[in-house]
Formats: C-alpha cells, structure tokens, sequence
C-alpha cells in the first residue's frame, strides 16, 4: 500500500490558484505518480516487524534443528 494523493482536490487546488485547467491536470497527475510510490511510516514499520518475526522464526528453527543433533 502507499501514500494517496487526491489527484482531483490537487488539480482544483492549482486551478483556484490561477494554474490553467489543462496545467492543473498535469501538475496534480505528476504529483499523484511520484507520490503514488511513497511509503508511509506505518507500512515501513509493519514491513520491518514482519521481517525481523520471520528472521526470528528461522533462528529458532535453526537453533532446535541443532538442539536436536546433541545427543
């Protein structure tokens, strides 16, 4: 999931503040397209939780794996 942007709400934004109609458009598209690939903080925290509870499972795993050659 990444950050939205209102693409529309942008381009009435420019348009009120004296951007020309078609400028506006481009301008909100552009800006929906390189915010459309940001992150937010949430995700970011959520992606790295999941992968140190997955590096956590494969250390425990390795680590009975082992237990288990000890005779």
């Amino acid at each position: 999931m990444s950050a939205a942007t209102d693409t529309l709400r942008t381009a009435e934004t420019l348009r009120e503040s004296g951007v020309p109609n078609r400028q506006a458009t481009a301008h909100a598209r552009a800006i929906e397209e390189a915010v459309g690939d940001l992150v937010t903080r949430d995700q970011m925290r959520a992606d790295l939780y999941r992968a140190l509870l997955l590096q956590a499972a494969v250390i425990i795993g390795a680590v009975v794996g082992l237990l288990r050659l000890i005779p």
